[in-house]
């Protein structure tokens, strides 16, 4: 675990002291499989999307019926209408949502397999009892320790483990701040990829917050998972402007098409018009008979309704192309503003966290300062139950917690002479500014 020291030349806390604080805490614990490699199990809650792009009505259509949230049963499996029992127990989203995609394809009879997505909304429990102070059930996060698992449930029993009050506060301040310290890595990660989506960047340019970090588990999953989205809606949307390329390339061959009718129309007409002339004179001097000239009428007037149907194409094919490339720039537009929205929502979010790093790093600082040497040792172990059976675990306060564990925490007392202000050789009339050693 990452240690703390506190220093009292310094009378307040800097910006790159709350960064260094938060990475060793943060990240200072080897983390298990990142969240893109999580296994489902029952009791997994799962969010469900389904779309389908159908050319031929140029639209993409919601499998309405299916985009839902959906519990993996006691069986392992989900129950979706339409595609009927999905094995889920052991797959990850990813694999569960290929599955659902060819059993649609397989059962709708369709041409391509629709664009499925899972999502993890609720993960299933893991649970904790013992010298806690909400012992109890709750819900899984991706790369959870006992540490974070400890923050989750309250901390440390304060009367009956006989625990001094400033260590619990200790524990509960370092899981706090490496809590935060995982949410602000992800708000950071998160931003750099709506600036390149505002800035229609072709790659994501991530700060040296990130970067920085190396091979840091927290960081890099991050990045990745940012890339990930980044590149997906990247798709979505070139997906629906080539959709609106070829809708007007259609159109435009139309044009080109009824235009080339009307040429054709104008001479047909052009010619009957002269013959009808000569009728008319052959008629008026009595050489020949009227009704070939009232042919040569109706004749004209076809001809006529037919230039002017042709007209009507025309000007719709144009009024088409025209609304074609007002929906493009609509979904631009529409996207910039989302995306904007989006990255004002992460930056207020990113000051906030920047606001909470410093309320609790002074808290830790103070507690740092007046607790005592700790008089009691707490103990972790892990029952997990998997294929093999069910074992226990010797754990500490970085080691990974899995879906479905049962953290047990045991308080051991030992006896020893409590610390004082004086011992600590410390000036207690200025703050101090807590740093990380590594």
């Amino acid at each position: 675990m990452t240690a703390i020291r506190t220093n009292r030349s310094h009378t307040s806390l800097t910006r790159s002291g709350i960064c260094a604080l938060i990475f060793a805490l943060a990240s200072g614990t080897a983390l298990p499989a990142t969240a893109g490699d999580y296994r489902l199990g029952p009791q997994d809650k799962v969010r469900i999307k389904i779309f389908e792009w159908r050319a031929s009505r140029d639209e993409i259509f919601e499998w309405k019926a299916l985009n839902d949230t959906f519990v993996v049963g006691a069986n392992g499996n989900l129950s979706l209408p339409f595609a009927g029992e999905i094995p889920a127990r052991g797959q990850t989203p990813a694999e569960v949502a290929d599955q659902i995609g060819d059993r649609l394809m397989e059962k709708m009879g369709l041409g391509r397999r629709p664009d499925t997505s899972v999502e993890v909304v609720e993960f299933r429990p893991f649970f904790i009892l013992g010298e806690i102070s909400q012992p109890g059930a709750f819900p899984y996060r991706p790369d959870l320790t006992i540490l974070q698992a400890v923050s989750l449930a309250g901390g440390i029993k304060g009367e009956t483990s006989r625990l001094m009050r400033l260590d619990r506060e200790l524990i509960q301040g370092r899981g706090e701040i490496s809590l935060i310290g995982l949410e602000r890595l992800g708000l950071i990660a998160r931003k750099a990829r709506l600036e390149a989506e505002l800035n229609n960047a072709e790659t994501i340019t991530f700060p040296k917050d990130l970067t920085s970090l190396g091979n840091d588990v927290v960081a890099r999953q991050s990045m990745t998972q940012e890339g990930f989205i980044f590149e997906s809606r990247q798709k979505a949307i070139r997906t629906q402007i080539q959709a609106l390329d070829d809708l007007k390339g259609f159109l435009e061959a139309e044009l080109v098409s009824l235009e080339k009718q009307l040429g054709f129309l104008d001479t047909q007409i052009e010619l009957i018009e002269k013959e009808l002339a000569n009728v008319t004179s052959l008629v008026q001097r009595g050489i020949t008979a009227a009704p070939r000239q009232m042919e040569l009428e109706r004749t004209r007037a076809q001809m006529m309704s037919q230039r002017l149907n042709a007209e009507t194409g025309l000007l719709r094919a144009r009024q088409e192309i025209s609304r074609t490339e007002l929906q493009k720039v609509q979904l631009r537009t529409s996207h910039a503003n989302e995306v904007a929205g989006s990255l004002r929502e992460t930056e207020a979010a990113l000051a906030a966290v920047e606001r909470r790093v410093e309320t609790a790093l002074h808290l830790l600082h103070e507690s740092e300062t007046m607790a005592p040497v700790p008089t009691e040792q707490v103990k972790y172990s892990i029952l997990r139950t998997d294929d093999t059976g069910t074992r226990a675990i010797a754990a500490d306060e970085t080691t990974p917690v899995l879906p479905g564990d049962t953290i047990k925490v045991e308080v051991l007392v030992s006896m020893r002479q409590p610390a004082t202000a004086t011992a600590a050789g410390s000036d207690t009339s200025s703050p101090s500014t807590p740093n990380a050693t590594f």
